[in-house]
């Protein structure tokens, strides 16, 4: 197997090393050279070394993969790889000349892509350059044997006297040509025809001689199959060569069709009278079926055979752009599946692909003629219904859940049963852009996720909560923007201690700034990062600060008993957050028992097998872990032995009223009991008020927190 030599333009030493392991562990045939920015890939790129393909990712530490582009040999393919929901800068970039584009996810998931995509885009190179070549090739054998041709078959008639020499001499050389040539009279009638000739259009030269043109060389246009009469009458009328359109079908005596590709020239006599055509045609029907595949899979999804997301949203365009008859109505309908994700982990990627095509094959069946279903990515697909009414079309898309409800999949003997959750939306003037429209109808699937999943939800102008989902996309860029800027400020609430505690306690907050809002609390913009996948980035830079603060901060690192640091849901699911951790604390070299990790108790029973691992890896290096908002699950007792965690948080929601509800009082206190008897330390939130205070005090709480014992303040830098 031929070696593949390709360049890794990325900064990430974590995404470096997922990829140096994924090609050793799947054993790719990849000789590989990293660059980890573009200073450094520039140099690489003059240098002697020749590489097939450049892996090239967005966002590099001295710039964007942009910056990159106009160094980069135009014969050199490119993939280029974005972040989560980067789906415009991807398109930018095959627009500037990239091959092919993979979105990084938080699990790495997207290396999986890697070896088909690296395949698929070599390929294609190596057809276009063959297809070129091919065609070059071609267009001069025609012109140059036609010339030869014309240039023979004129001194033939000049000299009479040889006229037999030179005849049999001509035909011998048209019968050892690759190219079909056919001569005719001035009336159209056959004199000659070569061996090519005779195999495509199935007559033999005996049958053919004194045949009309037209009866023997049947063309056709490719689409219309509307007859055309040979280019030989117009080249008789014109004295001139002539050619044919590019996609004519020659129809053989036997039925056979061939793509061909033909000229024909005037043969003149010495004196410059016309005495015949010569007409030279060769098959192109294979290299016409390679421009039709590579036409195809520019507009087509691969795996279902669907319009792509590229031209489905070229269609949305043209529909807001022609929206100036008021009375034509049309639908947009955004699903997503639901468990697909599920049979996609249990039963692998194979099993996942066949779920897409049979589904593929289910909304094929329910969709009317004139609709447009196109796969958008992953598990999602559009409908386009164009001149379909608001009611028309919420009836469709209910016929289309229930279809997929009532289906099962099956699979190594087991059956699935999955659903699809349905975002509703008539395209109205409301909508100025395809992006407000793409937004608008993902947010309207999201909800319909929200409600229950495996549900239609129609949005309407008013639909407060699709504009709160909507603006939540808007978040994505600001986002991406502060994590690049470190725009993040971290703030620290205390811990207070209802026994005597040596050193500083408390809880690591986050901040985002905001030049005119000042700075934003995390439920402003949590709930979209979440969303969007960026909590693992957010929760990377506020362990990196908070590393790099303690480090530089002796005098506070001295001072403190412990520092208590968030974890998301999404960064619990990563794989590399073990590593990351025990790197940046031996980078800083601090000491780990003043270090505790606080995850929710959601995110904890949403995958406690992977949080207890984790737990149990962290506490063998020195770190300690706190339960965060316990109480709030229905099984809080039940896993609570199974995760070894250092701190219980009592959930709040319990905490506040404790001095006005006894049933809340006993909750907290019967908390606090099992938590004590399980050798944990308990800490109750949400600490307003003195009588709040006293209570916890009274029935043996370790810490307390809130407002009323210390509000967060910035942790300075």
């Amino acid at each position: 197997m031929k070696r593949i030599k390709l360049l890794l333009v990325e900064d990430d030493l974590a995404d470096q090393m997922s990829f140096k392991r994924f090609v050793k562990r799947e054993q790719l045939p990849y000789d590989y050279t990293v660059a980890g920015s573009i200073t450094q890939a520039r140099k690489i790129l003059v240098s002697d070394i020749h590489f097939d393909l450049i892996l090239l990712d967005h966002t590099l530490g001295d710039g964007t993969a942009f910056d990159l582009f106009e160094s980069i040999p135009i014969t050199l393919p490119i993939i280029f790889v974005t972040g989560s929901g980067d789906e415009e800068i991807a398109v930018k970039a095959i627009k500037q000349g990239a091959s092919d584009y993979l979105t990084k996810d938080v699990a790495g998931d997207y290396l999986k892509l890697l070896p088909l995509t690296i395949a698929n885009v070599i390929k294609a190179k190596t057809i276009e350059k063959e297809l070129e070549a091919y065609k070059h090739q071609l267009e001069e054998m025609v012109e140059e044997r036609t010339i030869a041709l014309k240039h023979e078959i004129n001194e033939r008639m000049q000299i009479e006297e040889q006229l037999i020499e030179e005849k049999e001499r001509a035909q011998v050389t048209l019968k050892s040509i690759g190219d079909a040539v056919i001569t005719t009279d001035t009336n159209g009638l056959i004199e000659f025809i070569n061996p090519v000739a005779e195999n495509l259009t199935g007559w033999r030269f005996e049958e053919a001689r004194g045949q009309h043109i037209d009866n023997v060389f049947k063309i056709v246009y490719e689409e219309s199959r509307k007859q055309l009469a040979s280019p030989i009458s117009l080249c008789l009328e014109t004295n001139k060569i002539t050619g044919l359109n590019e996609k004519v079908l020659l129809l053989n005596r036997k039925g056979a069709e061939y793509c061909i590709q033909d000229s024909a020239a005037p043969i003149h006599d010495q004196d410059g009278v016309i005495q015949g055509v010569v007409l030279v045609f060769s098959d192109v029907t294979q290299a016409r079926r390679l421009t039709k595949e590579l036409a195809y899979h520019a507009t087509h999804d691969p795996l279902t055979g669907l319009v792509n997301r590229r031209i489905f949203e070229q269609r949305l365009k043209r529909i807001l752009q022609s929206r100036h008859n008021v009375t034509e109505q049309h639908i947009f309908c955004y699903l997503d599946l639901d468990q697909f994700k599920v049979i996609n982990d249990s039963c692998g990627h194979t099993a996942g692909d066949e779920l897409l095509k049979q589904v593929t094959s289910i909304l094929h069946t329910k969709v009317r003629a004139r609709d447009t279903l196109a796969r958008l990515g992953g598990d999602e697909f559009g409908i386009l219904m164009e001149h379909c009414s608001l009611e028309r079309g919420e009836c469709l898309a209910n016929i289309l859940r229930e279809s997929i409800a009532e289906y099962r999949f099956q699979w190594d003997e087991k059956s699935f049963r999955i659903g699809v959750s349905i975002g509703l939306m008539q395209i109205s003037e409301e909508f100025n852009n395809l992006n407000d429209l793409l937004v608008t109808a993902d947010a309207s699937c999201y909800a319909a996720k929200n409600e229950g999943r495996n549900r239609v939800h129609v949005y309407h102008p008013n639909d407060v909560n699709i504009k709160l989902r909507s603006g939540q996309v808007q978040w994505v860029e600001k986002l991406n923007k502060a994590l690049d800027e470190n725009q993040f400020h971290l703030y620290k609430q205390e811990i207070c201690s209802f026994s005597s505690e040596e050193g500083e306690h408390y809880e690591l907050l986050v901040r985002l700034e905001n030049e005119k809002k000042g700075l934003i609390p995390p439920n402003a913009f949590i709930p979209a990062a979440e969303r969007y996948g960026l909590m693992p980035k957010i929760d990377q830079l506020v362990i990196n600060n908070a590393f790099s603060f303690f480090a530089d901060n002796s005098q506070s690192l001295d001072a403190l008993s412990l520092c208590t640091i968030n974890l998301s849901g999404h960064t619990l699911s990563c794989d590399w957050l073990f590593e990351f951790i025990t790197k940046a604390s031996h980078y800083h070299g601090l000491p780990s028992g003043k270090f505790c990790f606080e995850v929710t108790e959601t995110a904890a029973i949403s995958n406690l097998n992977r949080v207890t691992a984790l737990i149990k890896q962290l506490k063998e290096k020195g770190f300690l872990f706190a339960l965060d908002d316990f109480g709030s699950g229905l099984s809080s007792f039940a896993y609570l032995k199974n995760l070894p965690v250092d701190f219980l948080k009592i959930d709040g929601m319990f905490v506040k009223d404790i001095c006005q509800d006894p049933v809340d009082f006993a909750m907290v206190k019967s908390i606090n009991e099992i938590g004590h008897l399980m050798g944990k330390k308990t800490i109750a939130e949400y600490v307003e008020d003195e009588c709040i205070y006293n209570k916890l005090d009274e029935i043996g709480v370790d810490f307390a927190q809130g407002y009323w014992i210390s509000p967060p303040k910035p942790l300075v830098f």
